[in-house]
C-alpha cells in the first residue's frame, strides 16, 4: 500500500511541474534557512561537553550589589576578583581545584629578529591547573610543568604552526610584548573538542608575579576589588553540595568586601555557574570568549518558526485551490471502495514526499550558502563552523517528515472528506469553506508574518546602521 501511494505521490508531482517546483522550492528555501540554524544552535549545544568533569566545574561570577548589599540588576561579570583561588584552596575543603585565567598577556603584533613579518597573538595568563581541569592535550611539552616556570607558554597547535617552521617548538622562544621573552613548554592537540574559552597561547601565572615586581601589574593577584581581569573556575569535591559552596561564598563577600568603608568602591556578590551553562547561557559582562546566550537562540527559533509557518501555509493553500482538479479521482476511489483513512494517508504520504524533495533541495542550498555565512565578519566573531553530524543530519530527515505532516494534514482531511456522489454527478456544486473562509484566513496569516519578519529585519538592520555610523561626538 505504502509503494502504491509512493508511487502516486511521484506521479502526481511529475505530472503538475509548475505546481510542484512552487511547493518543493518554497519548503526547500524555508528549511535551509530552519536547517541552517538548526546547525547554528546545535554547534552551540556541543560546546565543553567533551569535559569529563563538566558536572563539577563551575565558574564564578560577580554580581554587582550596592552599599548596603542589596543586588542592584542588570549583567553580571563573568570575571571576579582573583585572590579567590587562594581563600578557596587554603580555608576551604569542598574546593578539588581552582584555575584563574587572567587577561594582559599577548600583544597585538608579534616581532621577529629573524623575520621581518608581524603576527597577531591572543591569550592569558593562566594557572599550572589550567591544562589538566579542561583536558587541553599536549602533542609536545609536559602538561604537568608546562605552565610552573614564569615566562613560560603552551600555544595551541595553529598558533605553533604560524609561529614556528619546527614540527617541536618546545624549547624555543619567542618575543610577546616589549623585550618579553617566552619560552616555548608545550604544543596543544588539535582536536574538534569545542571550549567558550578562546586563546592562541596560555602563559604561566607565575608571570604575572614576575612582572608584578617590576612594576607592570599593580597587585593584581591581591586585590579583592579587581573584578575586571581575572576568570575563577572551581572543581567540586566528589559528593560536595554547591549550596555549601555558596554559603562560604557568601561569607568570603562579607570578609573581604561588604566590609569596605568607601562607598565609591564598585562592590560585588559572588555566584556560581555551572559549565553547562556558559554558552548558550545568560548575557554576561566581560565574557572569556564568544557565546551565544539564549536570548538569541530564542530568537532565531523564532525567526525560523515564523517562515516555516509561512511556508506551509503556502503550501496548504496551493493544495486546498488545486483540490477540485482531484476530486473526481477520489469520488472514483470512494466508489470503488476505498476507505476515507486510506485516502487520507494517500494525501499525507505525498505531503511527505513533496517535503523530503524540499529536504534534498533545501540541504544543497545549505551547502551552497555555507560558506557565504562563514565568510561574515559576525561568524568570524563567534568561531561558528556549522560542523554536522549523522545525529544532525537524522533531526533534519526527522525535521522534514515533521514539517511534510504540518503542510499536509489539513489539505488531506479536506480531501479525504469529499462525498463521490457530489463529485462524480455535479463538479461545480462542491465549494470550499463557502462559510468559514479558511483559505483567506490563511492567506491573511501569511501576508501578516511576512510582514512582521520584513519589518523586523528592516528595523534591525536601521539599529545596526545606527551602532555602526552613529557620531559619538569624540575619536
Amino acid at each position: 500500500m505504502l509503494k502504491n501511494y509512493f508511487k502516486t505521490a511521484v506521479r502526481n508531482i511529475l505530472r503538475h511541474k509548475f505546481f510542484s517546483i512552487i511547493n518543493i522550492f518554497g519548503l526547500a528555501v524555508a528549511m535551509s534557512i530552519c536547517m541552517g540554524i538548526m546547525m547554528l544552535v546545535a554547534d552551540q549545544m556541543m560546546y565543553d561537553q567533551h569535559n569529563s568533569k563538566g558536572e563539577r566545574l563551575y565558574r564564578v561570577l560577580s554580581r554587582p550589589v550596592n552599599n548596603e548589599g542589596k543586588e542592584q540588576g542588570g549583567m553580571d561579570n563573568a570575571t571576579s576578583p582573583m585572590p579567590l583561588r587562594t581563600e578557596l584552596l587554603e580555608n576551604y575543603s569542598g574546593i578539588e581545584k581552582v584555575v584563574r585565567f587572567k587577561r594582559g598577556f599577548g600583544n597585538s603584533w608579534l616581532e621577529f629578529e629573524e623575520q621581518d613579518v608581524n603576527i597577531p597573538l591572543s591569550g592569558f595568563f593562566a594557572d599550572p591547573e589550567a591544562l589538566d581541569v579542561f583536558e587541553y592535550q599536549l602533542e609536545h611539552g609536559d602538561p604537568a610543568t608546562a605552565l610552573d616556570k614564569p615566562f613560560s607558554v603552551v600555544l595551541t597547535k595553529q598558533a605553533a604552526r604560524k609561529l614556528f617552521k619546527e614540527e617541536d617548538p618546545v624549547g624555543l622562544t619567542v618575543e610577546v610584548g616589549k623585550d618579553r621573552i617566552y619560552t616555548v613548554t608545550g604544543v596543544m592537540k588539535e582536536t574538534s573538542n569545542k571550549s567558550h574559552i578562546v586563546f592562541e597561547a596560555l602563559a604561566s601565572m607565575s608571570t604575572v608575579n614576575a612582572l608584578e615586581a617590576e612594576g607592570q601589574f599593580s597587585g593584581d593577584l591581591e586585590n579583592w576589588t579587581d573584578f575586571w581581569n581575572g576568570w575563577t573556575y572551581i572543581v567540586l569535591s566528589p559528593g560536595k553540595s554547591l549550596p555549601e559552596v555558596e554559603g562560604y561564598l557568601d561569607q568570603l563577600y562579607k570578609k573581604h568586601i561588604s566590609a569596605i568603608a568607601n562607598p565609591e568602591v564598585y562592590k560585588a556578590k559572588f555566584i556560581v555557574q555551572s559549565l553547562d551553562e556558559i554558552t548558550p547561557g545568560p548575557i554576561v559582562n566581560n565574557a572569556i570568549g564568544p557565546s551565544l546566550p539564549w536570548i538569541f537562540v530564542y530568537f532565531l527559533g523564532g525567526f525560523a518558526l515564523v517562515i516555516l509557518v509561512t511556508s506551509c501555509f503556502n503550501f496548504t493553500n496551493l493544495s486546498i485551490a488545486r483540490s477540485l482538479t482531484r476530486a473526481r479521482e477520489i469520488g472514483v476511489r470512494k466508489v470503488t471502495g476505498a476507505a476515507r483513512w486510506q485516502i487520507f494517508t494517500q494525501f499525507l504520504s505525498e505531503a511527505i514526499v513533496v517535503s523530503l524533495a524540499a529536504l534534498a533541495l533545501a540541504i544543497a542550498l545549505l551547502l551552497i550558502v555555507k560558506p557565504l555565512i562563514l565568510e561574515l565578519s559576525f561568524a568570524h566573531a563567534f568561531k561558528w563552523d556549522l560542523q554536522a553530524n549523522f545525529f544532525v543530519y537524522g533531526i533534519f530527515l526527522l525535521f522534514a517528515v515533521v514539517v511534510g505532516l504540518f503542510a499536509g494534514v489539513f489539505p488531506a482531511v479536506v480531501l479525504s472528506g469529499f462525498h463521490p456522489i457530489k463529485v462524480l454527478k455535479n463538479l461545480s456544486d462542491v465549494k470550499l469553506f463557502s462559510r468559514v473562509k479558511l483559505r483567506k484566513a490563511l492567506l491573511i496569516s501569511q501576508f501578516a508574518l511576512s510582514l512582521v519578519f520584513i519589518l523586523s529585519v528592516i528595523v534591525m538592520h536601521n539599529q545596526l546602521k545606527l551602532f555602526m555610523g552613529k557620531d559619538h561626538g569624540f575619536t
